[in-house]
This record gives C-alpha cells, structure tokens and sequence, in this order.
C-alpha cells in the first residue's frame, strides 16, 4: 500500500528534512516501509511515496496493529500530511475543538449516531 504528497520545497531540502528526526515519523525509520523522493510535474515542489508493503507483515505491520489495529495507512497519510504542514509552515496548525489535530485513529473511534435515552431528554428538558 503507498500513500503520497506532494511538498512545495525542492527536493534535496525535503530529502535533508525527512533526515532529520524532528521532521520525520519516527517508525519510518525502524520499518520495512521504502521512501522515494521524485521532483513534480511543473516544477511544483517534490512528491513523496512511502510504501508500507504489507500491513500485516513487517515492523510497520506490527507497530500499526499494536497501535491502531491494523490501520497502517490513514497513520501514514496523517503523518505525510504533518510533516508537510511542517516543512511549508514551520508548525502544525491545531484548533481548540480538536488540539491534537485531525488523526485517523480518532475517525476510527467513532461510532454511530445513537437516539437519546429518555433519561438524557428529561435531563436536557428536550420534548
């Protein structure tokens, strides 16, 4: 499986970020996941493709499982996406309803819509 974005910075600048540890995920590193800087069309920056080959192999397998269980590739889209939030900006812009910032393992907590019971409706006085 791989996940790609595109980063507006040449691309020997984003190769020398993506070395370095405060940039880039850290279970990159310590993975089976290959990594591949390309120039893109038009002069627009560089694209990056991390291939996670398969989540269920591997130290990325075992790190997504144990983490997310089994979501390797939306951690690894959130994680492309921070770092290029990163590089382009300088920090990794957070709001107050959501201080952590838009993560996949987040969606994947969620759960459908349930109908209130009628204690919740006596308790917010909604008839």
């Amino acid at each position: 499986m791989k996940a790609a974005i595109t980063v507006h910075k040449p691309r020997d600048e984003v190769r020398r970020l993506w070395s370095t540890s405060g940039y880039r995920p850290d279970y990159i590193e310590d993975s089976d996941a290959s990594v591949e800087f390309k120039d893109a069309p038009g002069d627009r920056g560089t694209e990056i493709y991390v291939d996670i080959g398969d989540p269920t192999g591997g130290r990325l397998g075992a790190v997504a499982r144990g983490l997310f269980g089994g979501a390797a590739l939306p951690k690894v889209k959130d994680d492309l996406r921070r770092f290029k939030q990163h590089v382009e900006t300088g920090e990794i812009p957070r709001s107050d309803g959501s201080p952590e910032g838009e993560r996949a393992e987040r969606k994947l907590k969620q759960r459908p819509a349930q109908p209130l019971e009628q204690s919740e409706l006596e308790k917010g006085a909604v008839r």
